[in-house]
């Protein structure tokens, strides 16, 4: 109760400090909230949580001499050790997971504090302050990513082979993983200030979002794994939201031909999200193997987009309702 009273006087405090010639905006409330969420300690930890999972496969040296082959084999090497990493773990269960719990209160903790009261007694309407919110969190999540991503490309360049052409070959993977946590960022903001509208508890909303996290990342792969369920027959693939987002991402992978098709990498997408399966692709005419494996396609990567992207926009109207709807009192 006292750490809810000093919340709300910081916020009036803030709030007075606007001058009184100047209009309450949405801009003024994106830098409000960017100002509330953003801390220089917990922006380093996040960071330092995100590199683990890929930090830690650092340490298993590669039996590669790297200055003994070319530049473009060096970098796909790199790019292939960190394929799944950031999947699943530094843009997959870590991301998404701060963006639930640094965003889950901005709207529900601050109607329940009485914070909210203040912020629609200014000229403002109540789906600008939802907007005004949803684009700080976006903000700091883009923030997030960029520089982890960053550091990572850098670090691994640095323990692999030191050599600056070799970070400039990968620049095509990181910009695609990036395009890929731009949208993953559009995705789980939306939602999770859709849960923080939706629901009056943060907790509530906090918990909501880590069960759609594990269910998309490591649900369907333990009923694949632990319990053995045949996937394809039963055709789970339709409920699988891994499955998607995965489809997703090996999409921007492709889209910029950023990693050269090889088992390397496939295969454990192969196993943990069916995204494709033990078929290597072999040229019909020739038969000649090509490289790499067949994708299952249950779904176009297209459609494993929209299906996402639909359920965040679908999700998000229903938050902004919800805060238009919702009764605000002292």
């Amino acid at each position: 109760m006292f750490n809810l009273s000093l919340k709300l006087k910081a916020a009036m405090e803030r709030f007075k400090q606007v001058r009184t010639n100047k209009s309450f905006n949405t801009l003024i409330l994106i830098e409000e909230t960017f100002h509330d969420i953003f801390s220089p300690l917990k922006f380093i930890i996040s960071i330092g949580i995100m590199l683990i999972y890929p930090l830690i496969i650092f340490i298993t040296p590669l039996e590669i001499d790297f200055s003994s082959i070319s530049i473009h084999h060096a970098s796909s090497y790199i790019a292939v050790i960190l394929a799944f990493p950031l999947f699943f773990w530094t843009f997959g269960i870590i991301l998404t997971s701060i963006i639930g719990i640094v965003g889950s209160p901005l709207i529900s903790e601050e109607v329940n504090t009485g914070t909210m009261l203040i912020l629609i007694s200014k000229p403002i309407k109540r789906y600008k302050i939802f907007l005004g919110k949803y684009i700080a969190l976006f903000l700091y999540s883009i923030l997030l990513s960029f520089n982890a991503l960053l550091l990572l490309g850098v670090i691994s360049v640095l323990r692999y082979s030191g050599n600056i052409h070799h970070f400039i070959g990968i620049l095509p993977f990181l910009f695609s993983v990036f395009l890929y946590a731009v949208v993953l960022t559009f995705i789980f903001v939306s939602i999770t200030l859709a849960f923080s509208s939706i629901f009056k508890s943060p907790r509530n909303s906090s918990i909501s979002i880590i069960f759609l996290i594990l269910i998309s990342f490591i649900g369907f792969m333990v009923l694949r794994e632990l319990i053995h369920v045949d996937y394809q027959n039963l055709q789970l693939y339709h409920f699988d939201l891994g499955y998607h987002l995965a489809n997703v991402y090996v999409l921007f992978i492709e889209l910029f031909n950023a990693i050269p098709p090889s088992l390397g990498w496939q295969s454990t997408f192969a196993q943990l999200y069916s995204v494709f399966s033990y078929l290597g692709i072999v040229d019909p005419d020739q038969n000649i193997n090509l490289g790499g494996l067949q994708k299952t396609n249950y779904y176009l990567p297209l459609v494993s987009l929209l299906i996402w992207v639909s359920i965040a926009i679908l999700l998000l109207t229903y938050g902004v309702l919800s805060l238009q709807r919702r009764e605000i009192s002292s």
